[in-house]
């Protein structure tokens, strides 16, 4: 099985790790030249357009990960001054990017949400309209009013219930 069809391992791993900061030229020289910086181009795009690379899950999991092992080096105190500004440096833009993580969530959560609530708005619009027309000889239109007004309080008491919860 060649790098491109196998599962992310830990050279993929690597991989994404230095793309950030350096180009593929240098990352092909620091993985002893095994693979072409044209390989390491290619490779790093199919890893971030992979739909299973990492879930947005995963993602804050690593994010977190990191920024632990790296409160853990501080804490450690194994270093110098310069390597403390580069790591205090680093977990600003972790922070940040887990930030960004957590707004993209937050918006398509936000999405989804009002997808589903226009959704279901149409279909109880539909099934009223329905009964109504299928109803029409039954049930005389004052009543068919009074009826619809109680259902949709009724609606609303429910999800006000719901959301009591949620909080």
């Amino acid at each position: 099985m060649n790098i491109a069809t196998r599962p992310a391992n830990a050279m993929d791993d690597k991989i994404l790790q230095l793309a950030g900061s350096r180009s593929p030229e240098e990352i092909s020289f620091m993985l002893g030249g095994l693979i072409t910086p044209e390989r390491i181009a290619s490779r790093t795009q199919e890893l971030l357009k992979s739909k299973n690379w990492l879930t947005q899950q995963q993602e804050q999991r690593r994010l977190y990960l990191t920024l632990s092992a790296l409160l853990a080096t501080l804490q450690d105190g194994y270093f110098d001054l310069d390597k403390a500004k580069v790591i205090l440096a680093t977990v600003k833009q972790l922070s940040a990017q887990a930030e960004r993580l957590g707004a993209a969530t937050e918006e398509d959560l936000n999405k989804l949400y009002g997808n589903q609530g226009r959704i279901m708005a149409q279909v109880v619009d539909g099934a009223f309209g329905y009964m109504r027309g299928a109803l029409r000889e039954r049930v005389p239109a004052e009543l068919w009013d009074e009826l619809m007004i109680e259902a949709l309080s009724h609606a609303r008491d429910e999800i006000a219930k719901h959301e009591a919860i949620e909080e």
